[in-house]
């Protein structure tokens, strides 16, 4: 049997001896960083309401200009070629509408990371137009349709204190963002846990969950853009949603589109704590309706099971 696999061995090196791999062949190299980098990272895949489209970001690294930028795909779900539909600027999650004429698209091209909204046409293949939707100096990600199309929920990093009507709310939050920018003084004072998640600081702020009515943008009525301001659903000194890895969204919007349930903790010292409770929260409230009115018609739904609730899902 040794010898065998000596002859074997021996036979081998004067095959390719006598007949080299092809110039193309030697030319190959082992699988580098560099040639990873050069590869599209597929995220985020969206299947449409008629289930004819899959819609996807795919991500670009640039190493010599140190940047990743998403550009929006499709591709059929039966056969056909995939086809880049949002390539003039970073557009990434994408999230259909339900009646699948346009798709919602969080992208950095102005204001910082804002929800955009594509029309799409099925007949081409393509998207007939644009439309920022949010302005927010304090941004906006992680968008999300209600099933009736008039409302569509993000998440942004606000200052708590900033309490009142959404207008007053809003104001806040863009006077503390104004005076943050023009301060000589940068450093940061802590005085409690959860000051920092990987690499982003908090800088005083918490995650809250806004909704926004999808209807009214460009609206000529006056009325309709006051109406328009996002509403935050979750104010008060937490989270909401809880700090994530990736996954699934820690808030749904129940069938009707009428309310919302979402992921928060809070319990005195969330630090030491995986107490993470459901609650629920109506989208719709009255234009001057206050902090302190969302605040009241919010209930804690698990609030009896002192271990982590999350990932909520209607059926």
């Amino acid at each position: 049997m040794r010898q065998s696999w000596v002859l074997f061995i021996l036979l081998s090196i004067l095959f390719f001896e006598l007949f080299p791999l092809p110039a193309g062949a030697q030319a190959k190299h082992p699988f580098t960083f560099e040639d990873m980098m050069k590869l599209k990272r597929v995220e985020e895949p969206q299947v449409s309401p008629d289930g004819k489209w899959v819609l996807f970001a795919a991500v670009d690294v640039d190493l010599a200009e140190n940047t990743k930028t998403p550009h929006i795909w499709i591709v059929p779900t039966a056969r056909g070629q995939e086809k880049e539909i949002i390539s003039d600027q970073d557009a990434g999650r994408p999230r259909w509408s339900p009646d699948g004429k346009h798709f919602a698209f969080i992208s950095t091209k102005k204001d910082g990371s804002q929800v955009w909204i594509a029309d799409f046409d099925s007949a081409s293949v393509a998207v007939t137009g644009v439309n920022q939707l949010t302005h927010l100096v304090t941004e906006a990600s992680g968008e999300l349709w209600s099933s009736d199309e008039k409302n569509i929920l993000f998440v942004s990093d606000v200052y708590p204190e900033c309490a009142g009507t959404a207008i007053e709310e809003q104001d806040c939050n863009a006077q503390r963002v104004k005076e943050a920018n023009h301060s000589k003084v940068k450093a940061q004072v802590f005085t409690h846990l959860l000051y920092r998640h990987w690499d982003a600081y908090k800088d005083g702020k918490r995650t809250h969950i806004f909704a926004v009515p999808v209807f009214i943008q460009n609206s000529p009525n006056e009325n309709d853009q006051i109406r328009g301001i996002p509403r935050d659903l979750t104010p008060g000194d937490y989270d909401a949603p809880v700090f994530s890895l990736g996954g699934q969204d820690n808030y749904a919007f129940s069938p009707d589109g009428k309310e919302i349930c979402y992921t928060s903790n809070h319990d005195p010292m969330p630090a030491d704590s995986t107490n993470n409770d459901l609650f629920t929260v109506p989208v719709n409230f009255p234009r001057d309706a206050t902090s302190k009115d969302v605040v009241a018609a919010t209930k804690d739904i698990t609030a009896d099971n002192k271990a982590s609730d999350s990932t909520p899902l209607y059926s």
